[in-house]
Parts: structure tokens; sequence; C-alpha cells
């Protein structure tokens, strides 16, 4: 069974579930609201929640910690890991992982994480960028935002994120474990600008990257330092937010306006009533002499 909140998921997320059989039940209200729901029926009912409260889950996800160390060949000196929190079972499990490796004496450095969160849904950033000696947790109303599944205003998996991070701190400093702010215009403009790469980055990991982007506006990175990018989700769950910013068409509750620099629309070259008056031979040779003058070609 999946619960989902009603109206917050995009049709292509949708397909998943639906089209593997799952019960998929819908209720008003957020992420957060289906959390707690699913949290009463753990305690009460004969049943298992698989969200990114689930202690499996996280040691699954790891395994995100080993398969980097073993990448950059067990040395994670001048590596920066970057990753969105939603529910922060993502950062939790991979701050974990690392802390295991070193435990092993695998790895001797730990790399430097940062966690980044939209303005729309920011309640670790919030706890992180206030004085320790004053600092005090407080989950979020959460906006409308294009990385839906890390619009969550009161993220589970905070308890462990707050003790892992203090370990992780403990060993490696103050600069060890930060989190970024970022708006929902850098989210889309910077998958846009991932995807135009050839990475093609879900919402998230465009939140992941414009997490980068300010980090290193900020200073907060070396230009030395190396930094990994986690892109959580498929790109397809969230193409729709891709055409509402080559279209322009974000409602306002966004806060994003597509630039023109980065927006992408098929170009129609032929009247659609060309092909039924031309022969195929002669539909052929305007197509090819169209694509060909829009494309500024020379001929053999």
């Amino acid at each position: 069974m999946v619960l989902l909140p009603h109206g917050k998921v995009t049709p292509a997320q949708l397909s998943q579930p639906l089209g593997s059989g799952a019960i998929v039940l819908e209720l008003p209200g957020v992420f957060d609201d289906c959390m707690k729901v699913v949290e009463a029926l753990a305690d009460s009912y004969h049943v298992a929640l698989l969200n990114s409260k689930n202690s499996w889950r996280i040691l699954g996800q790891e395994s995100y910690a080993f398969e980097v160390a073993q990448w950059y060949a067990w040395d994670l000196s001048g590596r920066c890991i970057f990753v969105p929190i939603g529910n922060a079972g993502n950062i939790t499990a991979i701050m974990s992982g690392f802390l295991k490796l070193r435990r092993l004496g695998i790895i001797e450095n730990l790399p430097r994480m940062f966690g980044v969160q939209s303005q729309h849904a920011d309640p670790v950033y919030r706890y992180y960028s206030t004085d320790a000696s004053v600092r005090r947790y407080t989950p979020v109303k959460v906006r409308a935002s294009a990385a839906q599944a890390a619009m969550i205003g009161n993220p589970v998996s905070f308890p462990r994120v707050e003790r892992l991070a203090a370990e992780y701190m403990g060993i490696g400093g103050e600069r060890a474990f930060q989190v970024v702010q970022v708006t929902e215009q850098q989210i889309m403009d910077a998958m846009i600008s991932a995807n135009r790469h050839g990475h093609i980055a879900c919402t998230q990991g465009g939140e992941c990257f414009a997490g980068l982007l300010r980090a290193r506006r900020l200073g907060l990175v070396d230009v030395d330092e190396h930094a990994v990018l986690d892109a959580t989700a498929h790109s397809l769950k969230f193409a729709g937010f891709q055409d509402m910013y080559f279209n322009n068409s974000f409602p306002a509750e966004f806060s994003i306006t597509a630039d023109s620099c980065l927006t992408n629309t098929p170009e129609q070259l032929l009247e659609p009533g060309q092909k039924a008056r031309l022969s195929e031979a002669e539909y052929t040779a305007v197509a090819a002499e169209a694509v060909a003058r829009r494309l500024s070609l020379r001929k053999k």
C-alpha cells in the first residue's frame, strides 16, 4: 500500500505504484501528514513502515557511501558530498555509512557533507543556521516546491541527522557538516543546466546541484575540492516540471520564472497540409530542405 497526499505528486510518479498493482490511497494534506498517519498505523496495526524511518531501508542506503568510497579508491580527502534533504533518510544513511567505514579503518578521512533544502521546506537549514548555543528544532509549514520528494516540513529522521552530524563534526570539525538553502528558481535553473550537459537529473537532483552552486558562491567549497551530487529519483517522474519551465507556466506560489536561455520547445517546419498535398518524394525533398535551411547545412 502506498499512501500519498492528494494532488501533490505528478502523474509520472503515480505510474510506478499504479503500474505495479499497489493499493494507492490518497489523503488531503502534504507528505508530513501522510507520514504521521503511517506512523500511527505502524504503532497500532500489524503493518511495517517502509518509508525513510525504517532502519532496514537506512542500512540499504548506506551502500551509497560504500560505493562512493570505493570509486575514489578509499581516499575521500578533498571530497564534498551534496544530498537533498526531504525526510532526511538519504543524508543520515550516507553519513552513517562513511562513519562505519572510518571506524573499520577502511577510510582515513571523512568527506565533507552538505545537506540542501529549498526555501519552501527548510527546517534543517534553519536549525543549523543558528548559533549552536540557542538552536531549537522547529518544523515548518511547507510551500509549493518543484522538488516534491523533499517538500517535507518535519523530517522524521531529523533526530538521526542531529546525532550523526554531531559525531561527524566531532571528527572533522564544524566544516565537516553543513546545510545550505536554495530558492525554487535556483532548483529549476540547476536542473535544466544539468540536463543540458547530459545528466538527466530529477528536481531533487536540481536542488542538489543548486546547493553546490550556492556553496561555491558562499565560499564554502574550495576550488580544489571535488563534489559528488545525489539525484534521488528518475528524471521522468518530474518531467512535468521541465515542461512548465519551458512553457513558463509555473503557478505563482512556486516563484519560478523561466530563463529564456534555458528554455527549449519543438519548432514546426512545415504546415500539416503540405504533407497531404505533396507526393512522398516531394515531401521528403521539401522537408529535408527545410531542416537543412534551419540548421544552415552546406550541400556536399
